[in-house]
């Protein structure tokens, strides 16, 4: 079992990335919710960081595939 994440391979990256992402998102909108009192602001930061991940996503599976 490989811990660390730069001893990973491109298909074992995209699937950390895809449940971690998928946790650590979660965590944000929760944080964001309760934390943020400006209603633009809560949307724009969860806009900007889902579409990070998505990105990011979309990078990692190209990768993966193209490997």
């Amino acid at each position: 079992m490989k811990f660390f994440y730069w001893n990973l391979n491109n298909k074992e990256k995209f699937i950390r990335s895809l449940w971690t992402g998928l946790l650590a998102l979660l965590f944000l909108y929760v944080v964001v919710w309760y934390c943020v009192d400006d209603l633009t602001l809560k949307i724009e930061i969860i806009i900007v960081c889902t579409t990070l991940y998505v990105i990011d996503l979309f990078d990692r599976y190209y990768k993966y595939k193209n490997e």
